[in-house]
């Protein structure tokens, strides 16, 4: 096969039988462009300028440093330490920061808390119960008083329960007196004798014997007081030996 040429020559011949003109003398060149061809070699071209352009990135991302490859091989040497080496080189890096705490004036070490097992606990707790049933037992409080569930001082007694509480002070009016109750509910016991003693600025106005039934008892007594009865009051429960079960403290103005 022969190759196909980019240059065509037309030449132009006298016809027989007729005169040459001038101008037929004068050879023209005509010039066609193969399309084909020039495509083909910008196709070329284009794939050589992409390769080229391939090979440049990949050398780029090989010379960055802590690429995956250098992590990856830095991960495999940290996983293939034994535990035992991995717990000293933690050791070992907080050995500095201990020391630094250590050494510096403004940080101050906290103290380690003091641990106490339980049964420390308990003798301490038996030990501070037994120094408070001393004191009572001391300013004449009686073992019984635990006998006492409730001991109320009140304005008045409704179907045997205290109603209106009085307060540490209590006010008088002058055109008429005020009834104050004392009222205590007492359990198991038993047949012994309990008084209410009533007292006015230490001196003993009036002492009540009560009467005790059941297992539960509830009993009250009371005073009218006037404006003669202005001063510092107490009101308590003691037993038939004269030890004190329950008092309660007042003033009168």
């Amino acid at each position: 096969m022969t190759d196909k040429k980019n240059i065509v020559i037309k030449v132009k011949y006298r016809k027989p039988g007729k005169a040459p003109a001038a101008e037929e003398f004068t050879p023209k060149i005509i010039t066609e462009w193969n399309v084909k061809r020039i495509l083909i070699a910008v196709s070329v071209l284009i794939v050589v300028l992409a390769v080229l352009a391939y090979i440049i990135t990949n050398d780029n991302d090989e010379n960055i440093p802590g690429n995956s490859e250098s992590s990856a091989s830095t991960v495999e040497q940290e996983l293939a330490l034994p535990p035992e080496n991995k717990e000293i080189e933690i050791k070992r890096a907080d050995i500095p920061r201990q020391v630094e705490t250590k050494n510096s004036p403004l940080i101050k070490p906290l103290k380690e808390p003091i641990k106490k097992n339980r049964s420390t606990i308990d003798i301490a707790d038996k030990k501070v119960i037994k120094k408070q049933s001393d004191e009572k037992a001391v300013k004449g409080y009686s073992k019984d008083r635990h006998n006492v569930i409730r001991a109320v001082l009140s304005y008045d007694i409704n179907n045997k329960e205290p109603k209106g509480e009085v307060p540490k002070t209590v006010f008088l009016n002058g055109k008429k007196p005020t009834s104050v109750y004392y009222f205590t509910e007492l359990k198991a016991m038993g047949n012994n004798k309990v008084y209410h003693e009533w007292l006015k600025d230490g001196v003993t106005v009036s002492k009540q014997e009560l009467a005790i039934s059941g297992n539960t008892s509830r009993t009250s007594s009371h005073r009218l007081l006037t404006n003669s009865a202005k001063g510092n009051w107490v009101v308590r429960l003691v037993d038939g030996h004269g030890q004190l079960l329950n008092e309660k403290i007042f003033k009168v103005e």
